[in-house]
């Protein structure tokens, strides 16, 4: 009888779960919830900051660091990451959108997508793009503009070469190596946000990352030149 007892103080003193898990650390996606449905962190920038629109929402709580049960279910004005109050704005006319004011974006927002929205480099119809920006990353996300693509053609061939890469999963970029060098391409379709593309140069050859690492023909080197005057 004196176990039974043992065991159900034990029971109660571990809050009714005796397997509870204090220091499980959940390695989160990047995501906030907002009117019952999921927004993930995507690669991509608001094409004009005319096209925010309203706040509609807030932040309530972040789960990082503050969540500790992987069966937590997630809840309207949770985000992984970003801290409670942090304001939540529309994308003009687009509910498959969230932006996030964020200094480190190029123009200035951070987009969180709906989960079934494609918003990979690989869902670009180059038919639609109308501009192509290309920045070089000074710092960890600081960039300053080095050229801007508006020519049909020349938008067509920069998209073709890109999109002509040979994966290689050897390819890893470091920025404590100073002979790498990264960019940073945004392409405008009529859409209000931008694709945005990471692009690295590791000293000998061009490279950026889809589903693997992938080489990009030398000919990339030439788009990315500055033309002269």
């Amino acid at each position: 009888m004196k176990k039974y007892i043992v065991m159900a103080c034990l029971f109660l003193l571990t809050g009714c779960n005796p397997f509870t898990q204090t220091n499980v650390t959940i390695d989160w996606v990047d995501f906030l919830q907002f009117s019952g449905e999921k927004y993930n962190r995507s690669q991509l920038e608001i094409a004009d900051p005319d096209l925010i629109g309203e706040k509609i929402g807030e932040v309530k709580k972040t789960l990082d660091d503050n969540v500790k049960d992987p069966d937590y279910k997630s809840k309207d004005g949770d985000a992984a990451y970003l801290p409670a109050g942090t304001a939540l704005y529309e994308v003009k006319n687009e509910p498959n959108f969230i932006a996030v004011r964020d200094k480190d974006s190029i123009n200035g927002y951070k987009i969180y997508s709906k989960t079934n929205i494609r918003t990979d480099f690989y869902s670009i119809n180059k038919d639609e793009v109308l501009k192509v920006q290309i920045f070089d990353e000074v710092t960890y996300e600081q960039f300053i503009l080095r050229k801007a693509i508006i020519d049909k053609k020349d938008i067509v061939r920069f998209i073709d070469v890109l999109q002509s890469g040979k994966p290689d999963s050897s390819l890893v970029f470091d920025y404590s190596d100073p002979k790498m060098s990264s960019y940073v391409i945004l392409v405008y379709t009529s859409e209000p946000v931008a694709k945005k593309i990471p692009l690295f140069f590791d000293g000998e050859q061009y490279f950026w990352y889809n589903s693997d690492s992938e080489v990009l023909p030398a000919e990339i080197e030439n788009l990315l030149k500055v033309n002269d005057g």
